[in-house]
């Protein structure tokens, strides 16, 4: 499969390659998704450039976030998953492969059913920024008749908090 990738941290233009590597396969409770979009979020960038640690694997494929369709399922999934359009949230953390492939592998539990209406490239932006902000807004109970303070609303977390917190019910 095709991927973008990088063997060493340190910026974009110089550390990462976009080439073939050997496409996965799904382990027991896992899926593997096409991917049709990859979101990209500012870990991701910290992780790249070397920010947040050491390398921990030789080769890394980045991003956390996507969407696509589920065409492999691992022993113990349900087999009625394959060809279900999923967003999916952290495919990077803790392992080496992330969402800016062809393919991914990840815990079924992390690839959420996308509705038909939602498009993939919308899909791809939900994962870490829309589920801080349902916990940051959810944190301390139901919000519906509280009045919140949300700043930063331009941010993707505060953008998807202010919209959690208004279908909640808060002001």
């Amino acid at each position: 499969m095709r991927a973008a990738y990088y063997e060493t941290n340190g910026p974009a233009a110089e550390v990462l390659r976009v080439g073939e590597v050997d496409t996965p396969l799904p382990a027991a409770g896992e899926v593997r998704v096409r991917l049709e979009a990859s979101g990209v979020n500012p870990s991701d960038v910290k992780s790249r450039i070397g920010l947040v640690g050491k390398m921990r694997f030789p080769r890394v494929i980045p991003h956390s976030d996507g969407a696509g369709v589920i065409d492999q399922v691992g022993a113990g999934v349900d087999a009625a998953r394959v060809g279900q359009r999923v967003w999916i949230w952290n495919a990077q953390w803790q392992r080496p492969l992330g969402s800016a492939a062809e393919y991914v592998v990840l815990p079924a539990a992390q690839a959420v059913p996308l509705p038909a209406a939602i498009d993939f490239a919308a899909g791809a932006c939900l994962g870490i920024p829309a589920m801080t902000a349902f916990h940051a807004v959810n944190i301390d109970g139901p919000v519906a008749g509280k009045t919140l303070f949300i700043s930063g609303g331009a941010g993707a977390v505060a953008h998807y908090a202010i919209q959690i917190a208004k279908a909640g019910g808060a002001t």
